[in-house]
């Protein structure tokens, strides 16, 4: 395996393992990860999972970057790639209807499929969660179809509401906020993916599956009010 040790600079090293968008490489990404939390090396503050890299922050009054270099050379070395009981499936809702879709009519002009295809397509992709990022708790997720690797916009759109779920090259995302975006607005999901008043505040990790359902914009607004309630509504199960 070709991985380099990239300084980030004096509290953070970068773990690079390659330069693609891949599940494979994901999987030794987050066989790292554990395999740094299980060794608990002294001077280790977090680890943060990229497509092709794990960043490690460190403190340098505890560990030189040097010596945490020596630490993490053997965990490469026992790498399975194997993510089981690390990584949890959800089945988020999602509604397609009204302004909660505002850019499906031409994702699938682009795709050359019906809006149904379309829709088929994002309930019946498991979408893997690569890494969090842009805002809390915002999961990047692959992988589409060839046939959905569209273009970002070429001017970002402002205020993209929270909960809107987005597609551009074969990717996907779910805004925790709002926010702007280049992207494509395809659905909605009411379910929260960060949130401030709970223990821990996102649902989501790196190397979790997503499986959207389609429910009507009725059923859509009656979750949105359970959630205000505090119901959970959702709950992932491990794999």
């Amino acid at each position: 395996m070709a991985v380099s040790f990239l300084p980030s600079g004096d509290r953070g090293l970068t773990v690079q393992f390659g330069f693609d968008i891949d599940r494979g490489l994901s999987r030794q990404i987050m066989a790292l990860r554990a395999a740094v939390d299980d060794a608990a090396i002294a001077g280790v503050i977090e680890t943060v999972p990229t497509y092709r890299s794990l960043l490690v922050h460190y403190d340098p009054v505890e560990i030189r970057q040097a010596a945490l270099i020596e630490r993490l050379k053997p965990l490469l070395a026992n790498l399975d790639g194997d993510d089981k009981g690390h990584a949890t499936r959800w089945h988020l809702p999602i509604c397609f209807e009204g302004d909660c879709s505002p850019d499906l009519d031409f994702v699938a002009d682009f795709a050359s499929l019906s809006r149904d295809e379309v829709k088929t397509v994002m309930t019946g992709t498991e979408h893997f969660v690569y890494m969090l990022g842009f805002a809390p708790g915002m999961p990047y997720m692959g992988d589409l179809p060839a046939a959905l690797n569209i273009p970002r916009r070429s001017s970002p759109v402002q205020g993209i509401p929270k909960g809107s779920v987005l597609v551009a090259t074969g990717l996907t995302v779910i805004y925790p906020a709002v926010n702007p975006s280049g992207w494509h607005v395809v659905g909605r999901c009411p379910v929260p993916l960060f949130d401030l008043g709970k223990a821990d505040p996102v649902l989501l990790s790196p190397g979790d599956r997503v499986c959207f359902r389609e429910v009507s914009l009725a059923d859509y607004e009656a979750i949105a009010e359970r959630v205000e309630q505090g119901d959970p509504v959702v709950e992932g199960e491990p794999i």
